[in-house]
């Protein structure tokens, strides 16, 4: 800690320094005249015509070699070697730079291009400024930020640091941007509707609650993308709408869910959900294509191609081919014993049939591969939904089905005014008895089908196919994931479920003792010092006598054991897909305290020949029992 609050000292005297040498550290504006990237394109013609460039960008690297200094200069679009030389700048300058020039400065320079006698293509300096003083040192370029929490908390650093993530971001960008091409291509218009609404609609979700001050009332973030305000605009005569923006849903966080990320809907005037699903097929690939170049992909333990013909996925034949339940005959209490036997964890508050046959259908479609359409949705679980024509207990519903999740929503959309107000009516029935995400009774939005809305097919996705495309949590996908304030302790309330962690160490590594204990520690601190504060409810507790003692943690930790390093590597990856705390410790850690070492050690290794001595994984007691329960308790 000291060593960093001199560093930071140390800067600030720089800054200081700067300002008495009468140099202004951060200027308004740069006379930059090239992009690096420009430079590289042009670096031939530009050399040999001597001409002065002016480009500016961050300081990456200082290697001095006498009165000469090699820098790399990066400016978001690459890196270009600088060189300073004390004859070229003068004495002044150059002691300037040396002495008063950091890492992380931005700065810019001025100066001709050249090859260096290595074959760099380098730039001279004939003179540079300073255009931003940096008081904080970066991460260490080799390691980057290694605490997860740390990269996201400050993931300004982690786009810094790190190659990946920022090319993550931009495919980010043209996925929506190339949705947008091809949404406009066929006709679409793009709207926007409001995000705060008296009512929300268009999806079974729990609200975010806000109060507006101005017309005094409490209204509510919306759970879809405008949903029921772009069939009013099918009402009023336009006959092919899209949106895309935020919305928000105040429910759990896991893997595949956050509570406020990208939507798109689209609404289509006289198709029905046939025509939806070939639009979607084709809107799906080209995006892919777009995007990432191929339609093949590796996500979580399924391959899946996008080029392949489409499956189809019937919703009752499917949860029955699974857990032998006929949902059309059945009954509350069968399901709940199945999903007990089944061992899957459901939300009892507000429990119903339609949530039963819903948590039933999660499990079954997590075995499927995809890609695919499911269809022959019940109508209880699809209040917007026309009902099917042949068969009116299922609804004209599709979802993409692609790696075990769904990954789009659409219908033939109902315009019975009367019918729709009775679904209305069944949702405001499940809201009384306490399901929190059934829809609410939209009355002017049943007052606008009265005027009448033609056949009407829609369709919404999230950024979660991104996400899924990328093989990556959605929180990983986001520029910048709402975090918990740091060191703010976890307020429990009663439906909170009891957290746990479990170390697992690698039998077949054969650890001495020493061994042993040194793993657990490390996966104990590393885990510690990722979670903080959180895993306590207050510091200390007091004796008879008045003496303090240090408090241990709330959660129970306990010690099993892998049979193969393979083993945990396998659980490293589904508590990954269940985004679960993980530590990882590995032989490389063991053998060294130097991070640099085991840094260079572990980059020439594949991740499958890793040797892991241990893991630790934390999370809902429910899914971390699940995970390592075939592991057995260390003796």
């Amino acid at each position: 800690m000291n060593e960093k609050i001199s560093e930071y000292q140390e800067r600030i005297n720089k800054l200081e320094e700067l300002r008495k040498q009468g140099i202004n550290p951060y200027p308004a504006k740069s006379d930059k005249t090239h992009r690096i990237i420009n430079v590289f394109a042009d670096f031939t013609k530009l050399e040999e015509k001597q001409t002065e460039v002016i480009i500016a960008g961050r300081l990456r690297s200082k290697r001095e070699h006498g009165n000469l200094t090699f820098s790399n200069l990066d400016d978001g679009s690459a890196k270009i070697q600088v060189a300073i030389s004390k004859k070229e700048v003068g004495p002044e300058l150059y002691k300037l730079y040396s002495k008063l020039i950091d890492l992380g400065d931005f700065i810019e320079v001025t100066g001709k291009l050249f090859i260096t006698h290595k074959g760099e293509q380098s730039v001279m300096a004939k003179e540079f400024k300073i255009l931003s003083k940096t008081l904080r040192p970066l991460p260490d370029k080799w390691r980057g930020l290694q605490d997860e929490e740390e990269r996201l908390r400050k993931r300004y650093l982690d786009i810094l640091s790190n190659e990946e993530v920022k090319e993550m971001l931009k495919k980010k960008a043209l996925f929506w941007q190339s949705m947008r091409t091809f949404l406009i291509d066929k006709g679409f218009l793009e709207v926007e509707t409001p995000v705060l609404e008296n009512t929300t609609g268009g999806a079974d979700a729990r609200p975010f609650i806000t109060h507006h001050n101005a017309l005094d009332i409490d209204v509510y973030l919306r759970i879809s993308m405008g949903e029921l305000w772009q069939k009013r605009l099918m009402v009023a005569g336009l006959e092919k709408t899209f949106e895309i923006g935020r919305q928000f849903r105040n429910e759990g966080m896991d893997a595949e869910h956050l509570q406020d990320y990208m939507q798109m809907e689209f609404y289509w005037s006289y198709a029905n959900y046939e025509d939806g699903m070939k639009l979607v097929e084709e809107l799906y690939k080209y995006v892919a294509e777009k995007t990432f170049g191929t339609l093949k992909f590796t996500i979580g333990k399924f391959e899946v191609d996008l080029g392949k013909e489409w499956e189809r996925y019937d919703y009752q034949e499917t949860v029955k081919k699974y857990t032998g339940i006929d949902i059309q005959n059945t009954s509350l209490e069968k399901i709940e014993a199945k999903l007990k036997e089944l061992k899957i964890d459901y939300d009892k508050e507000g429990f119903n049939i339609t949530r039963a046959i819903d948590n039933l259908w999660k499990y079954c479609r997590k075995q499927i591969a995809g890609p695919g359409f499911l269809v022959g949705v019940p109508v209880e679980v699809s209040p917007l939904a026309k009902r099917d024509e042949v068969n009116p207990k299922i609804t004209q519903r599709f979802q993409p089905i692609i790696a075990g999740s769904e990954l789009g929503n659409g219908y033939s959309e109902l315009n019975d005014p009367i019918d729709q107000a009775e679904r209305f009516m069944e949702q405001t029935k499940l809201r009384e008895a306490g399901d929190a995400e059934a829809q609410m009774n939209d009355y002017e939005f049943v007052e606008a089908l009265e005027y009448g809305m033609p056949p009407t097919c829609g369709f919404g996705l999230s950024e979660r196919l991104f996400a899924f495309l990328m093989n990556k949590t959605m929180r990983e996908c986001q520029t910048f994931p709402l975090m918990r304030p740091k060191n703010q302790p976890v307020v429990k309330t009663k439906n909170k479920e009891t957290r746990t962690a479990v170390a697992i160490i690698n039998k077949e590594a054969k650890l001495k003792s020493w061994e042993e204990l040194n793993t657990v520690a490390h996966l104990n601190a590393a885990f510690g010092a990722r979670i903080g504060r959180q895993l306590f409810h207050q510091d200390t507790i007091a004796t008879e006598d008045g003496k303090e003692i240090r408090l241990n943690i709330q959660h129970a930790i306990l010690i099993k054991e892998a049979k193969t390093s393979n083993e945990l590597l396998n659980l490293i990856q589904k508590a990954k897909e269940n985004d679960l705390e993980i530590a990882e410790f590995t032989r490389e850690m063991l053998l060294t305290t130097d991070d640099k070492k085991v840094v260079e050690w572990t980059k020439k290794i594949e991740k499958k020949n890793i040797e892991y001595l241990g893991v630790l994984v934390f999370g809902k007691k429910s899914t971390i029992d699940k995970l390592t329960e075939n592991f057995e308790l260390h003796k």
